[in-house]
């Protein structure tokens, strides 16, 4: 794994091999480190109303996920490149919209985000059942039925939950985007990064295609899977999008969190990692 890291990170940084590992293990740690720890200092310090509960966890799990993703793709190098990195990127910006629409009005939004999700835990359930119907369940399926009809009946009773087959909002993505007022945001980071993550076209013709040198097969393409140089361009913009939706919600809260934030010392590391880079 190390060797490997190694040859990608050489075609993209032409560093000696011990002091690069050695950089980029010290700039993903204080990333994540930090990154936590503004988590931790908002839920700390955000007044919480137990009698609007759904609101403060959706959207302290939002952020929380936001953290994961961002904190996930940080801790895995080989990751950073146009085949994966895209894909977390794109979730990235489902959960930014989601949270910034959510935040214009957050109590019904959240309600909405909350009672959509325990229906399709209950669709999920229901088509597990369906699927053992004519015969007995495992120990295993057992457990997995109970355990999601409690976690369920917890929140709300199984059948008072109802499966909503459409949108979570009951908008599109786009329309979130506009009304959420982040709608560049969508053009230019939601829609390219979806290209990657339902491997369309304009994605696997570009990243699973090469073309053939035999001019008596007309320059055909051929299917490839290449190796990909790491690119901490990625990371930047996994501490990118997360800074943005850590801004919306101080902004939404009214709050002020003190001191460098993650992104922020990511930036100045990775300015020094490139030209460290330079001068190599």
């Amino acid at each position: 794994m190390a060797s490997k890291l190694i040859d990608a990170i050489s075609r993209t940084l032409p560093m000696d091999e011990g002091q690069e590992l050695k950089q980029i293990n010290q700039i993903i740690g204080v990333f994540v480190n930090k990154a936590r720890q503004e988590l931790k200092a908002r839920w700390d310090q955000w007044h919480i109303d137990l009698s609007k509960n759904e609101f403060y966890e959706v959207v302290g799990a939002l952020l929380a996920r936001q953290v994961t993703l961002a904190t996930q793709l940080a801790e895995n190098p080989l990751i950073w490149n146009g085949h994966i990195a895209p894909l977390i990127l794109r979730a990235m910006a489902d959960v930014y919209i989601s949270l910034a629409w959510i935040l214009k009005e957050p109590i019904d939004r959240s309600r909405k985000f909350v009672l959509y999700g325990l229906g399709q835990e209950k669709l999920n359930l229901e088509h597990r059942k369906a699927q053992i119907e004519k015969r007995d369940p495992t120990p295993a399926e057992k457990i997995m039925i109970e355990s999601s009809e409690a976690w369920i009946n917890s929140q709300r009773f199984t059948f008072l939950t109802e499966v909503n087959l459409g949108s979570w909002s009951g908008i599109s993505t786009r329309q979130m985007a506009e009304e959420a007022g982040c709608i560049d945001f969508y053009n230019y980071v939601y829609t390219p990064f979806s290209a990657c993550s339902h491997s369309m076209w304009n994605h696997i013709a570009r990243y699973n295609l090469r073309q053939c040198l035999n001019p008596l097969h007309q320059y055909h393409r051929c299917p490839y899977d290449p190796e990909m140089p790491v690119d901490p361009e990625y990371l930047y913009l996994a501490g990118k999008y997360l800074q943005r939706s850590f801004s919306t919600f101080d902004e939404s809260v009214d709050m002020k969190i003190e001191g460098q934030s993650a992104f922020e010392k990511l930036c100045e590391d990775l300015n020094q990692l490139n030209k460290v880079s330079d001068e190599s």
